[in-house]
């Protein structure tokens, strides 16, 4: 986590990974500008009650500690902000099949243009229905792009979800807060969904 003497209010996830991807341009990990094809991305940027977080998997663990020891400031086209601290964690997870609760801590993103149309036309029976399957097709992507299969089936329930418009980059997005559970133990603070590495999407474990 990033701790700013001030101005942190005035840095979004969006602002924090515009920063690191121009600052670390060469390795297209931190900005996610490619000619190939969608990978899950391995460094992920959050802000999270006010926190700024920057998470990295699998190598690129050891590749943002060595990189954020050299970043003492944030730079925006508007300001510069000093880092007061850095909380850096190193942490290893075990997928497990157990059941789980979570909270989406900032919008999920489910959905593309094709099938909100066809969520809009469903009943709101249907749309839990449809939501949950997006949701467990977004934990199985994630768990691909990290090399990890697992053999079981995956199941989740929506608790609530909420609707919420989400905005960036000048383009409007629906979004939803939601609560739910999975029988898929997750680390805190990953990402499901879209654009999780701009800081959508991103869950934390409740119980």
């Amino acid at each position: 986590m990033l701790n700013l003497v001030d101005g942190c209010d005035d840095v979004s996830a969006i602002k924090l990974r515009g920063f690191f991807g121009n600052l670390f341009v060469d390795d297209v990990e931190f900005h996610h500008h490619s000619e190939h094809s969608y990978h899950y991305p391995l460094v992920q940027y959050k802000k999270v009650n006010g926190r700024l977080m920057v998470l990295g998997f699998q190598n690129y663990s050891n590749v943002l500690v060595n990189k954020l020891s050299s970043v003492d400031l944030i730079k925006t086209q508007w300001s510069n902000y000093p880092i007061s601290n850095k909380e850096i964690f190193l942490e290893t997870f075990t997928i497990k099949n157990v059941d789980c609760v979570y909270a989406f801590v900032s919008p999920w993103l489910p959905l593309n243009e094709e099938n909100y149309a066809a969520f809009q036309g469903l009943t709101d029976v249907e749309q839990r229905v449809f939501l949950e399957r997006i949701l467990v097709g977004n934990v199985l992507s994630c768990l691909k792009g990290l090399g990890i299969f697992v053999t079981y089936r995956v199941i989740s329930h929506l608790f609530y979800y909420q609707p919420v418009p989400v905005r960036a980059h000048g383009n409007s997005f629906q979004g939803f807060r939601a609560r739910f559970n999975l029988n898929v133990s997750l680390p805190n603070f990953v990402g499901l969904g879209k654009s999780v590495s701009k800081g959508f999407g991103t869950i934390r474990r409740v119980t």
